[in-house]
């Protein structure tokens, strides 16, 4: 969540969740995200609704519960997708990096020292 609480920042915005409405304050620049969020929880719930139809065998919170690890879960998955491709990544931006610079070096040179035409 954004930093920034002041109140011109926040807006106000409801949520429907596991038949409870939530009423939140959240900053103007990030309600898409809450409100996709709200959106995944609701389809998830449905999923494991659909996998564990029998009441029964699951407590009263149990489908918030597998809805949350499951959310988490892949939040983690992704997290370690994203530090791996980073991993993957930096080495070679480094040496395309240094490679821009040696030749904007040439070109700055180039142009600040020009070769001397022969006729």
């Amino acid at each position: 969540m954004d930093t920034n609480t002041s109140p011109e920042a926040l807006q106000r915005i409801t949520l429907a969740v596991e038949h409870t409405r939530l009423s939140l304050y959240v900053p103007r620049s990030e309600e898409r995200f809450y409100r996709d969020a709200g959106e995944e929880i609701a389809t998830t719930l449905r999923i494991y609704r659909y996998k564990y139809p029998n009441r029964s065998e699951v407590p009263a919170e149990g489908y918030l519960a597998m809805a949350a690890i499951d959310i988490a879960t892949r939040y983690k998955q992704v997290h370690t997708a994203l530090e791996a491709r980073k991993q993957t990544l930096t080495p070679r931006l480094v040496e395309i990096n240094e490679e821009l610079e040696a030749l904007i070096r040439q070109a700055r040179q180039l142009i600040d020292d020009p070769p001397t035409s022969s006729r």
